[in-house]
């Protein structure tokens, strides 16, 4: 498969730094600095919904030292568009309690049902920027969808002219195709990149109710992740013709693409 990657169409310029990686162990790194700094784990982290989590997402926090009690103070940055209203910050002050260097704030949520079976909720948790410790890591965005209960249904044909052939047609490749217990719900396994199904579902009839914005797994050398948006798509027998845009969210667009999925029988 050919990882063809056209021209994007910028909408705002990115501005790239190097970062000091932070050590994500479950104690964390210490900084010995003079003064207390604080990091996220990382820059992402991505969660799955589950009704026994009680409608709380943890979000580990740490500092550069386990002396004595500090606090810092967190607050929720930019939001995605399905999650507004949807999402709290339950702490908007973080305790780290002596002999510690982690503490966790705690992001809530008024009711599993209320979220939808295929949407990925995003938004971002930020602290005050000369707090940081060497690693720069002041602000995390969190990706948070249900978690549902998937089967193995058989084994599709899926069809991508993004990630075309040498000659310009279209890449075919044999995937596995999943349907969840509780909806009619489809996941298609490892599409583009290992670790990352493409997740869309259906009417009563078949024909496509929902299909969210949606990783891809490939990460674009200057841009980042690239996701996948639906457009528009159509339905003949078992397959599904779907037009995707390609594109980094808040970045630009690479423009729209006919990949199609031929489900199992």
């Amino acid at each position: 498969m050919k990882k063809h990657i056209l021209k994007l169409v910028v909408y705002t310029a990115l501005s790239l730094s190097l970062f000091n990686s932070c050590d994500t162990d479950a104690e964390g790194t210490l900084y010995e600095s003079g003064k207390i700094e604080y990091a996220f784990a990382s820059t992402l982290q991505k969660i799955e919904l589950l009704p026994s989590d009680g409608n709380k997402i943890s979000v580990p926090v740490y500092r550069n030292t386990t002396a004595g009690t500090s606090t810092v103070e967190i607050s929720i940055g930019t939001v995605s568009e399905n999650a507004e209203g949807l999402f709290s910050l339950a702490t908007p002050t973080v305790t780290f309690e002596d002999g510690k260097s982690t503490a966790e704030a705690i992001v809530s949520y008024k009711d599993l049902n209320l979220l939808g079976v295929t949407d990925v909720y995003r938004f971002s948790l930020n602290f005050d920027e000369s707090k940081t410790s060497p690693s720069q890591l002041n602000s995390i965005e969190i990706s948070a969808q249900r978690r549902l209960t998937f089967n193995k249904i058989g084994t599709g044909i899926f069809s991508t002219s993004f990630f075309g052939n040498e000659d310009g047609t279209p890449f075919l490749m044999n995937i596995v195709v999943e349907k969840a217990e509780e909806a009619n719900v489809y996941r298609l396994l490892d599409v583009y990149e290992t670790g990352y199904p493409i997740t869309f579902s259906v009417d009563d009839n078949g024909n496509i109710l929902s299909f969210g914005e949606q990783e891809t797994g490939y990460v674009h050398p200057t841009y980042g992740m690239i996701f996948v948006s639906f457009v528009d798509a159509k339905r003949t027998g078992n397959t599904y013709d779907f037009t995707l845009q390609f594109l980094v969210p808040g970045v630009g667009s690479f423009g729209a693409f006919e990949e199609s999925i031929q489900m199992p029988e």
